[in-house]
């Protein structure tokens, strides 16, 4: 038996495909509006330009990027665990860009310093070390009765055992961190 004709089904496949439409239509204008404009040039130079505006003579090439920056946020990304990750809803206090150029410079060269200070220091301390496993090599390993004072300002015999221990130490301690 023939079903009768449903008038209301070809309206019903045209809602669905409007639905799909409007679907479609919503994923590419979030998809362009996720991606920036940027002109890219070489002046007469050799030097590559990069910017939101084409030269005025014109012979740039416009390249599609995803944006990764929002003016007003304290980084490349917006991090959603610091706050709202909406552009520019971030404070003005968390933009580097709103210092002085020569202020951050200043920060960095004071940041460089103490850095190399640190490491000086650090490396002036490793040397003091290896002069100090040097010079208890040189008095353990040749001899087999070695004596040291205790705690109590006696003078006591050191083992064989705890010498040769004493001696795999220094000798571990120098070849990873002595030149």
């Amino acid at each position: 038996m023939k079903q009768p004709y449903n008038k209301q089904r070809p309206v019903q496949h045209r809602t669905e495909i409007l639905f799909v439409l409007a679907i479609l239509a919503g994923f590419c204008w979030v998809s362009a509006v996720g991606a920036a404009e940027v002109y890219t040039w070489k002046d007469q130079d050799g030097v590559t330009h990069f910017s939101d505006m084409p030269p005025e003579s014109g012979n740039a090439q416009q390249i599609e990027v995803e944006e990764a920056y929002y003016p007003g946020s304290s980084g490349a990304y917006t991090d959603s665990a610091a706050g709202s990750s909406e552009p520019g809803t971030s404070g003005e206090d968390d933009n580097p860009m709103t210092e002085n150029p020569q202020k951050l410079a200043d920060q960095r060269r004071e940041q460089l310093a103490e850095y190399r200070q640190e490491k000086k220091e650090a490396k002036a301390e490793t040397d003091a070390l290896c002069e100090q496993n040097r010079r208890l090599l040189e008095r353990l390993e040749p001899a087999r009765r070695v004596f040291y004072t205790n705690e109590q300002g006696e003078e006591v015999r050191m083992d064989d055992e705890q010498r040769v221990g004493l001696v795999e130490e220094a000798k571990d301690f120098i070849a990873n961190n002595c030149k």
